[in-house]
């Protein structure tokens, strides 16, 4: 029993040694290098998306189901234009922000309008790395 219980505290202390070295070994500004843009951009993008998904609830009081289902055609949206030109994306945004001033809620539109262009962006960074 002895001998059993000098194993696992032995293993215990290998394990913690490996835990340590790996989180000495981890550089943070290793992590924001270019190797890592779009990674970083997509982390961006969710955190972006949530807050305006809670800012879209609590705010202006929208119903969660109509904002998750709003940023699923932005993404949507985006997936379809990916490869047509910057300039037809400037007059989605724009048509965005009037869809909002028409149905009142514009606050909420220009959220979903930036979820639009922080996703091209996103698209653009993928598709180039």
């Amino acid at each position: 029993m002895a001998l059993v219980l000098k194993h696992l505290r032995n293993r215990g202390s290998i394990m913690a040694d490996t835990i340590k070295k790996s989180i000495k070994s981890f550089n943070i500004k290793s992590f924001f290098s270019k190797d890592n843009l779009p990674l970083l951009s997509l982390i961006f993008l969710v955190i972006y998306t949530v807050v305006a998904i809670v800012l879209s609830c609590v705010l202006f009081k929208i119903n969660v189901v109509v904002a998750c289902i709003m940023v699923v055609l932005e993404a949507g949206l985006v997936a379809c234009l990916n490869r047509i030109p910057i300039w037809v994306h400037g007059l989605v945004f724009i048509a965005q922000i009037v869809c909002g001033i028409l149905a009142a809620q514009v606050p909420f539109m220009v959220l979903m309008a930036f979820i639009y262009a922080f996703a091209v962006t996103f698209f653009f960074i993928w598709a180039n790395r």
